[in-house]
């Protein structure tokens, strides 16, 4: 699916870089999109569909954006505790916001990147996550 606005593909079209459906719904991606789930994707949302609303973000991309980074700088909003981390609007139980409260597709990248310095992972001391709280999202 394409997002790149007529715009942006006319005046930034070498900086584009199109990404198969096949490397997205590879098996890395497929196994770092669970491991994070297991981190954002709680209680009521945890449906038999939240992945698909997770593919309605476009969010497998953001882990090739931050899969191999040295650090990562986002743009983003933070959730509001209590409400559904999809969308930023439902309520949910406040127990449901994920403790990684970023919002959105950019939330996912964050869970990533962070991913890999947890459990064994690489050294923790490296994770160099910086935020831009833009306070909120658009419809807020």
């Amino acid at each position: 699916e394409e997002w790149a606005s007529a715009k942006a593909k006319e005046t930034q079209q070498d900086a584009f870089e199109h990404v198969e459906r096949e490397l997205l719904e590879d098996r890395v991606v497929s196994e770092a999109l669970e491991i994070a789930g297991r981190s954002r994707v709680l209680g009521s949302q945890r449906t038999p569909d939240w992945r698909t609303r997770v593919a309605e973000m476009a969010a497998r991309r953001n882990y090739l954006q931050v899969r191999s980074a040295d650090a990562v700088y986002v743009v983003g909003w933070r959730l509001e505790k209590g409400k559904d981390q999809f969308t930023g609007r439902g309520d949910v139980s406040p127990h449901e916001t994920p403790v990684l409260d970023v919002g959105g597709g950019t939330g996912w990248a964050c869970q990533w990147y962070v991913d890999r310095f947890r459990d064994g992972g690489e050294d923790p001391s490296l994770c160099r996550l910086f935020l831009f709280d833009d306070a909120g999202p658009p419809w807020a």
